[in-house]
């Protein structure tokens, strides 16, 4: 705020306006903040404040012109934050982009604390880190985002070490149902049974082989390892549709 123009003291009885040192100083320091802004600023906003007196008056009209723009950003960000999923970035690469978004938020004038940034952090986590999460959401303390970056890291570490797949197992294939190939020496037997001959896929059937009797191929519950009868009630071989012997023996 800027002080008195003048200062009134009295002499013999009269007022007497003097003018005030103070004023001087802060309007010197006022047209040099002012000089500072107006050849700071485009050629548009410069036009709107060009007539501005003091540093003050050229601010307002600057911070109402944008507010509208602002909150806008902030809407969109946020927006950003809640929609924006790891899919099969890498753990590194997803945290370094809702980092980014965090701190766009902050330089938009709306400053997240760590407890916000990790909520939107695993919400979007794949379901591949869901122990993880369950872990990190049944800790008492709270966890910074220091912190879960280097939990992410370590436990996509330990699923490339266990599953060799380097974006975590978020890119595994489902396979008849067992969730692709996580399903243990069961799922193994299955995908050999099916790729000892070079005809089947990882179930043991020709996906694009011949179809011997459309959809009766199948059993209802889709399974790979019960054997499918012909009309005459001989057993049918999944991989190569032949009577009187099953997938096992083929």
């Amino acid at each position: 705020m800027a002080p008195e123009t003048h200062l009134i003291t009295k002499t013999d009885g009269k007022d007497v306006k003097t003018p005030n040192p103070a004023y001087e100083e802060w309007e010197a320091a006022d047209q040099q903040v002012l000089s500072f802004l107006l050849t700071s600023l485009s050629k548009e906003v410069m036009i709107q404040v060009s007539s501005c007196e003091t540093a003050a008056a050229a601010w307002k009209i600057i911070e109402e012109a944008f507010a509208s723009q602002t909150r806008a950003r902030i809407v969109n960000v946020r927006i950003a934050l809640a929609t924006t999923k790891k899919g099969n970035s890498s753990a590194a690469e997803y945290f370094a982009k809702m980092k980014s978004l965090g701190d766009e938020m902050a330089a938009a004038g709306r400053h997240l604390d760590d407890d916000e940034l990790v909520e939107y952090i695993i919400t979007g986590l794949g379901e591949d880190f869901t122990s993880l999460v369950t872990a990190l959401t049944a800790r008492v303390e709270p966890i910074s985002v220091g912190e879960l970056y280097s939990q992410l890291l370590n436990f996509e570490t330990r699923m490339d070490l266990t599953y060799g797949n380097s974006s975590g197992g978020s890119t595994n294939v489902a396979s008849c149902g067992h969730g692709g190939n996580r399903g243990g020496p069961r799922d193994q037997r299955g995908q050999q049974r099916g790729s000892g001959r070079g005809r089947g896929s990882q179930c043991g059937r020709g996906t694009g082989g011949p179809t011997r009797g459309g959809a009766r191929s199948f059993n209802k519950n889709n399974s790979c390892a019960t054997p499918q009868n012909t009309e005459d009630g001989q057993p049918l071989c999944q991989v190569c549709y032949k009577k009187e012997h099953t997938t096992e023996i083929c």
